[in-house]
């Protein structure tokens, strides 16, 4: 301000106006009057403080509240209370609590009988054989009394294509206590004794040998992309571990030991919404390991019943094309989600692939057939051996990056008991992982893809839903929460949002690539999914999971959805007739194409609910214009057992809303048709 120019001066030349400046004159306020002014004062001070602390400020985000709260990296740590009214109680998903053990629930469980396979006369680790048995137990299981003169021989093999293989290399002999060094990837084995007119044991053998042209690749794919986009440290070797027909609950139920070494000791991250989309492993694998439903892949790379999938996109390739070691395998050759009424590969899909191995020693070496699979190789359970085998890509793979899958089925696809009869051997590989330090540089996700489709417990409303909740864990290195924080909050969030086999592929996508999961990539890309429209399908776990998300928008048809309540109806209610009625008609029709299968009739209505929707939860009155009606019933001729969820609008009008279900087994009913979804409806007429 001049010098000279007071105030009164400065406001009059504010105001030409004026004839003259006009002077202000202030009135000291009463006393009354100051506290008013300082309480409102102090009002506004505390509010403007208090809104600093609001995360969304702090973000300098878009104002959305839930969004811009899971930038904040605190650590919300929370114990799942399973006396919870719901496993997932959001906006878009009522996903009900169910008891992990009641006096309902324990009548089904029963202590399963031990295999008593012969045991296995030879024994093997990462790169080597012998003998593992004592001259008394080789007398007592193959009645020798002179075990000293045995000797076993053994012989390389390989894939030679999808349903067969080609002996190559020498054989190589060793007598009883010595041990055989291998460089061989598969090899069998044969013992014989002087007493014996023929060979009295057969073995089959799987090692990680490491292979030239599949080191040569991964060294130069992973400089070429260092030199381009520079070293990212950080990245870690991905292990999944399936285990078939296994559901979140029955997974503590059966499998105790590995459950409480997973979540107290190695501190996984558990997911208590995950719902299947899908009705049996086909439908439900094809998402988490390409991102697209079974209609979308036969739309890309899968067109005719007698195409393979050998140009389909699978997660594998992607780990590959960032310089990544690859392993796919199954523990049953006739039950390979991708082989059975399938054609499979045509060129082995990954750098290290056993379905070659467990053929051979499932048609050789296999016995102790139930239901569908054979429980003994040789010495061994199938589920044991690919347990083995996990073990040494843990010890061939200690300094390498990998990708591997390996999806046990035999022991329990079809009985809901048997999981506890491989408990130990899982536990016993995430020890020896932890031991030797691989933990702290894998990615370990445990799975299934559905729960037990049948029997007499998946005939309760509780086996219902489980059949629908699949069991997912994800055990990351203790350090991952430290560099990617955000990301790993959004994990732990999201353990009780509604999540899916489509979010588990998009998951798998940011551990190709860790850089996705720094902080500002995580902020970045947590703005551009609030802005999509429509939501995603697939969300990674790492990102946050809107609590508004419905079954709808993961992609999860109502009749698989269990983000809703049921109400018991009674078997001749005319709506349950119906839908009842409208499906039996529905799968006559699929079956018209098929003249060698028996026209199916209703022969009864075993149990019949309606679906409550979460709006309906939340609001508790009836808010649908329709109303879901899911049946159970028995047909003829065969007593096929079925399930379906029926949508029966304001007009009368019926729809199916997902895939029919067979809750019973259909065994060699269906002999007469290919078709994977056909053998589930058809009776071949005789």
């Amino acid at each position: 301000m001049p010098k000279g120019i007071d105030y009164r001066t400065l406001m009059a030349r504010g105001n030409p106006s004026s004839s003259r400046a006009s002077v202000h004159t202030f009135k000291i306020p009463s006393r009354k009057a100051r506290l008013k002014l300082a309480l409102i004062l102090v009002s506004v001070v505390v509010v403007f403080l208090y809104s600093l602390s609001l995360p969304w400020i702090a973000g300098g985000g878009n104002g959305n509240a839930y969004w811009e709260e899971l930038f904040v990296t605190k650590d919300d740590e929370q114990h799942f209370n399973y006396n919870s009214s719901y496993f997932v109680n959001s906006a878009g998903c009522k996903m009900p609590s169910l008891p992990i053990m009641d006096d309902n629930i324990q009548k089904f469980m029963q202590k399963a009988d031990p295999l008593n396979c012969t045991p296995a006369l030879i024994q093997s680790d990462a790169n080597s054989i012998w003998y593992q048995l004592t001259e008394e137990d080789v007398e007592k299981h193959y009645e020798l009394a002179n075990a000293s003169m045995i000797q076993c021989c053994y012989r390389p093999f390989e894939r030679k294509s999808n349903n067969a293989v080609r002996i190559v290399g020498q054989e190589q002999c060793f007598g009883y206590g010595e041990r055989a060094e291998i460089v061989n990837e598969f090899i069998a084995v044969i013992c014989t004794h002087p007493s014996k007119s023929s060979i009295f044991y057969r073995d089959y053998f799987a090692f990680v040998p490491l292979k030239p042209t599949v080191e040569e690749r991964c060294e130069a794919t992973r400089n070429e992309l260092d030199a381009r986009f520079g070293k990212e440290e950080g990245r870690l070797s991905v292990m999944i571990l399936g285990i078939d027909s296994v559901s979140r609950l029955n997974f503590h139920r059966q499998m105790p030991l590995t459950a409480e070494f997973v979540i107290d000791k190695l501190k996984a991250v558990e997911m208590f919404g995950y719902n299947k989309v899908g009705d049996n492993t086909y439908p439900n694998l094809v998402p988490a390991l390409t991102g697209l439903d079974v209609e979308e892949l036969a739309a890309a790379c899968y067109p005719y019943s007698n195409s393979t999938f050998d140009l389909c996109p699978f997660i594998w390739r992607k780990f590959a094309n960032a310089g990544y070691r690859t392993f796919y395998s199954e523990d049953s050759s006739t039950l390979e989600t991708f082989n059975y009424l399938r054609k499979g590969f045509r060129e082995q899909p990954t750098d290290y692939y056993l379905r070659s191995f467990f053929r051979q020693a499932d048609s050789s070496i296999g016995y102790n057939k139930k239901v569908n699979a054979k429980l003994c190789l040789g010495g061994r359970n199938p589920t044991q051996i690919l347990v083995e085998y996990g073990r040494k890509i843990v010890t061939a793979m200690k300094s390498r990056l990998s990708f591997s899958l390996l999806w046990a089925c035999t022991m329990t696809h079809d009985l809901l008991n048997y999981p506890a009869l491989v408990d130990e051997d899982y536990r016993g590989l995430l020890e020896h992982m932890e031991k030797e330090g691989s933990l702290d540089k894998t990615a370990v996700i445990l799975l299934s893809d559905h729960g037990i489709r049948w029997g007499s417990y998946r005939n309760t409303y509780q086996g219902m839903m489980e059949e629908r909740q699949p069991f997912l864990h994800l055990i990351l290195p203790p350090w991952f929460q430290q560099k990617y924080p955000t990301a790993y909050r959004n994990l732990r969030k999201n353990r009780q949002q509604l999540t899916s086999h489509f979010d588990l592929y998009e998951t798998l996508k940011d551990l190709v690539d860790v850089t996705t999961l720094s902080q500002s990539a995580i902020k970045q890309r947590s703005y551009e999914l609030l802005e999509t429209k429509p939501v995603p399908r697939g969300i990674s776990l790492f990102l946050p999971i809107s609590p508004s998300r419905t079954c709808e928008d993961a992609g999860i048809a109502p009749h698989w959805c269990t983000c809703h309540d049921h109400k018991p109806l009674p078997t001749n209610d005319h709506r349950v007739v119906t839908a009842t009625r409208f499906t039996v008609t529905s799968l006559n029709q699929m079956l018209k194409k098929y003249p060698q299968c028996s026209t199916l009739h209703l022969y009864s209505i075993e149990d019949a609910s309606l679906g409550i929707s979460t709006e309906e939860i939340i609001s508790k009155k009836p808010t649908n214009q329709f109303s879901d009606i899911s049946v159970r019933f028995v047909t003829k001729p065969g007593e096929a057992e079925f399930e379906a969820t029926v949508r029966i609008d304001s007009h009368n009008q019926c729809a199916l809303t997902g895939s029919v279900s067979r809750t019973n087994l259909y065994g060699k009913q269906s002999y007469c048709v290919d078709d994977y979804r056909m053998k589930l409806y058809c009776f071949c007429a005789r």
